[in-house]
């Protein structure tokens, strides 16, 4: 019988006995992660307008300047407030208090919530552990510090809302599905001219596509969320013990369905994080007029 030789322990930051290129996968994750905190802030701070495609897209939020394409930018939605848009909950181009001087976006109110919920994930939670803070940056790779609270102490702490930022998510997929479903109902025909009297068809572009595909990959993210899992069943300590059977019967089911997605985590983690930041970007150019949509019918 062959004896397991246990490798010298090796301190210190990187230190490490491993020979592959363990580092990266960190650093991959890092500058995807980063591209998209870089992108979302961009957006929030510095470009307040081009959410949906209109007839003049150098004068925004010019009266009476109207929507040629149902789309609306994730990022926006739901549009609490977008002056005339048709997607807007208020018409107004910013809330009252809001300083004259600093720019607006409805997404300053709204994308906390989705944010949240991917940044307490417990899929993200161990990429940007490694990613960021290298606490470690990989299996069996010395990491900076020896010290370790867990979640249970600040700031970590606030990583236990999770459960309630979920609650959040599926509220903002549902609002996510109504746009998917809005962005075939469209007010112009196949050549770009608004139908008379505020009418509307039905109608494809690859914009809509776009959109439809993003809800479907944040669906497969959501509901492959822990939190998900143990809500539907994973919180039940017998599936069939006699006392309520049918009940936990039913959880059983739901537990399989969301185990399913919750399998591949990690890779539907990253497709939805790609598909809500083309799809979002793709609508911006759009509106900008830099990129031309293109109607299927």
């Amino acid at each position: 019988m062959s004896s397991l030789t246990m490798a010298p322990h090796r301190a210190g930051f990187g230190a490490t006995s491993r020979r592959d290129l363990w580092w990266v996968g960190p650093l991959a994750t890092f500058l995807g992660l980063m591209a998209f905190l870089i992108y979302a802030h961009a957006i929030v701070l510095f470009v307040p307008g081009y959410y949906e495609i209109r007839e003049n897209p150098d004068d925004f939020f010019a009266h009476g300047n109207r929507p040629v394409a149902p789309y609306l930018a994730p990022f926006s939605s739901p549009l609490i407030y977008g002056g005339h848009s048709p997607h807007a909950w208020i018409a107004k181009d910013r809330p009252d208090w809001w300083p004259r001087w600093f720019p607006f976006t409805s997404a300053m109110l709204i994308l906390i919530f989705p944010a949240g919920f991917r940044f307490t994930c417990y899929y993200y939670r161990k990429a940007y552990y490694r990613a960021f803070w290298a606490d470690p940056p990989a299996c069996a790779v010395g990491e900076p510090r020896q010290s370790y609270w867990g979640e249970n102490h600040w700031p970590l702490l606030i990583q236990n809302i999770h459960r309630y930022f979920m609650y959040a998510a599926v509220l903002f997929l549902a609002w996510l599905a109504w746009d998917a479903l809005y962005a075939f109902w469209w007010p112009t025909d196949r050549h770009g001219r608004l139908l008379p009297d505020g009418g509307h068809q039905i109608g494809m572009g690859v914009g809509t596509i776009l959109m439809v595909v993003n809800v479907l990959c944040l669906a497969g993210f959501t509901f492959g969320c822990n939190s998900v899992r143990h809500l539907v069943g994973g919180r039940y300590d017998c599936f069939a013990c006699p006392h309520n059977i049918q009940q936990e019967r039913t959880g059983y089911k739901l537990w399989r369905w969301v185990t399913r997605f919750n399998e591949h985590h990690m890779e539907w983690a990253w497709v939805s994080l790609f598909t809500v930041g083309f799809t979002d970007f793709y609508i911006r150019m759009c509106a900008a007029g830099i990129w031309t949509d293109y109607r299927i019918f």
